[in-house]
């Protein structure tokens, strides 16, 4: 089914007055992802939080992680199961997946329809395919699961179904050919592919451990180049 995100690129200028970090897919598990905040010392009012995509689904809290699109301290990308909750909206049977993968939260709001409405506007117009975050001089991109080559590509040109299909489904780490560097940005940071602790490739991370260790992975976006890493 043909599939075109409200917004393909946002760009974040830099945080002048606190830190910025950067989490995995979070999948509702909010009461993780607090404990994490908090051990971190992190400041609501100065600090933010970017996240690689796929704050809903199988954790209990994914109704609460919808609610953080509201906070101006959370920012999110799109990931492929934020895809397919908006595609319910043109068939069901893309809910009934979800439900049968932890959607619970879904399964007891399907017959508010103004509900599931107000999910869908707040994801369409919070969550982009790409977000670009400028960290001092240094230019961090965010996607789902992959990128293609050219980050530039992904920021202003026109994408086909192949492209959107890749940046949020696929998984180059089962085929270190797809690793390949991503040009026009520094690093590019990606969830969605079960890792044990941070994999980097090329410029390129994946910090999606939740599945793998039961712990969220939360990385300060300036320690990002010097992160301890499993190098491929």
């Amino acid at each position: 089914m043909h599939f075109m995100p409200r917004k393909q690129h946002i760009y974040t200028p830099v945080n002048s007055v606190g830190r910025d970090y950067i989490v995995g897919d979070i999948h509702g598990q909010i009461k993780h992802l607090y404990k994490k905040l908090a051990i971190l010392g992190f400041d609501f009012k100065r600090d933010r939080l970017f996240c690689t995509g796929d704050i809903i689904s199988k954790g209990i809290g994914s109704i609460d992680c919808l609610n953080l699109l509201t906070k101006k301290w959370f920012f999110s990308v799109l990931g492929n199961h934020e895809q397919l909750f908006l595609l319910g909206f043109q068939c069901s049977s893309y809910w009934g997946f979800l439900i049968k993968n932890g959607g619970g939260w879904l399964a007891e709001n399907i017959s508010h329809y103004d509900v599931l409405l107000r999910w869908k506007t707040i994801i369409d117009i919070t969550m982009p395919l790409t977000r670009t975050i400028q960290v001092g001089c240094t230019f961090i991109g965010i996607s789902h699961a992959s990128a293609l080559t050219s980050w530039g590509k992904l920021q202003h040109d026109e994408l086909s179904d192949e492209d959107i299909w890749n940046v949020l489904w696929s998984r180059p780490l089962h085929d270190l050919n797809m690793c390949t560097a991503i040009e026009d940005i520094d690093y590019v940071v990606h969830g969605h592919s079960p890792v044990r602790e941070i994999v980097q490739y090329e410029n390129r991370f994946w910090i999606d451990t939740f599945t793998s260790t039961q712990e969220l992975t939360i990385v300060n976006l300036t320690d990002l180049p010097i992160a301890l890493v499993n190098r491929l």
